[in-house]
């Protein structure tokens, strides 16, 4: 957790990052991408779900949705002691992310504004494609030592596409009843993981209207490139700095 300078007074506003999957980057890593939200004057709060990295348990939906439920009343807590200020909670949430955060918007309704990044929409979609499998198992070939993978593929699949089948985890029926005030999607034009057509569709499902930002010549996670990564910041800044 971490807090603006020291010219800005509590209590401050707060924004929690979820993350994607896989997690590759270290916590330190990604406070560093979004320094900027510092010198906004915004508290940054960013953890790693059960599963990842360097954190034990079992990766699963329920146990990401318990996560950031769990991580947004401790920030309630500290609301109460003057630490951050009740009506400027937000989340940034990246990828994989943006799905449990979607689902978590449906269940609390302390928070203001949600931004998606580049987001994992149609789970479903994913999972019972042909490829996941060889997807999953690339990465667990490839990732680095400190990144945990999937042991047992076939399970993973399984039990995932149990918890898609409830109805408190389809995304069809979260994106009509969230409860978050204000709504940003960030998407690469080129986005070929959750295309822009895909995102439209599910806009105009959803209660809360949201804002919509393409980014250029992007794809989806294409943000190496100087410039992309000042695009990016760029609408989350304008986002989180206008009422």
């Amino acid at each position: 957790m971490y807090f603006p300078p020291a010219n800005y007074k509590k209590p401050y506003p707060i924004i929690v990052f979820f993350h994607g999957f896989p997690q590759l980057f270290t916590l330190n890593e990604i406070v560093k991408k979004y320094r900027f939200l510092l010198e906004l004057g915004f508290s940054f709060l960013v953890f790693n779900f059960r599963g990842y990295r360097y954190s034990e348990g079992k990766i699963s939906i329920k146990s990401q949705v318990s996560d950031g439920i769990k991580i947004v009343e401790f920030v309630e807590k500290m609301v109460k002691k003057n630490i951050f200020d009740s009506k400027n909670i937000n989340i940034l949430a990246h990828n994989f992310g943006a799905f449990i955060a979607l689902i978590v918007c449906t269940k609390i309704k302390i928070i203001n504004k949600l931004v998606l990044l580049s987001p994992i929409i149609d789970l479903k979609r994913h999972v019972n494609h042909d490829d996941f499998p060889k997807v999953i198992e690339y990465l667990n070939r490839f990732l680095p030592g400190n990144v945990k993978g999937i042991e047992d593929v076939d399970k993973f699949i399984e039990m995932t596409q149990r918890e898609l089948s409830k109805k408190k985890f389809q995304i069809e029926r979260a994106i009509k009843n969230l409860r978050t005030n204000k709504l940003k999607i960030i998407i690469g034009e080129l986005d070929k993981v959750t295309p822009l057509s895909e995102i439209n569709e599910i806009i105009q499902k959803s209660n809360v209207k949201p804002e919509l930002a393409i980014i250029e010549g992007m794809s989806h996670d294409d943000c190496v490139e100087d410039e992309d990564v000042d695009k990016l910041n760029k609408e989350i800044k304008i986002f989180f700095e206008n009422d």
